[in-house]
């Protein structure tokens, strides 16, 4: 039963991974990772209006904040190299041979870190049930 469960957080994560990977090529950075913070927001506020303050949305908000450390680097190095926009497409030859992969791993770091947002949202609000239901029986 124990095993089972695990089985199915992970199964839970790599199906909020792979949605999140194509609500993002279909929505945008911007529009997408706001309707996953809000939802992780308010099911922690919830959670933690129930069963008291804890850190785990702390963790959250570092790792969208070394997103937006690393689209900073990476915007700041497109300026550099003489590209016109920040984050999108540069073909001037003074752009570092790297930049595609870190890119690339910038847009897997922002899916990862939002299918984890997602599930923590999840297995919130199945806590938040079973803490309702046991106030209730009481």
């Amino acid at each position: 039963m124990h095993f089972m469960t695990h089985l199915l957080r992970a199964l839970l994560l790599i199906v909020l991974t792979a949605v999140t990977f194509f609500l993002i090529s279909a929505l945008g950075y911007v529009l997408m990772t706001s309707a996953v913070i809000l939802i992780l927001t308010t099911s922690y506020a919830i959670k933690y209006r129930i069963s008291g303050a804890g850190v785990g949305f702390a963790y959250f908000g570092l790792a969208y904040i070394g997103f937006g450390l690393m689209l900073l680097g990476i915007g700041l190095v497109q300026t550099h190299a003489g590209c016109m926009f920040l984050l999108g497409d540069c073909y001037q030859p003074t752009l570092p041979p790297w930049m595609f992969e870190i890119k690339a791993g910038a847009n897997l770091y922002l899916t990862i870190v939002n299918a984890l947002a997602l599930t923590s949202a999840y297995l919130n609000t199945r806590e938040t049930s079973r803490l309702l239901n046991e106030k209730s029986r009481i």
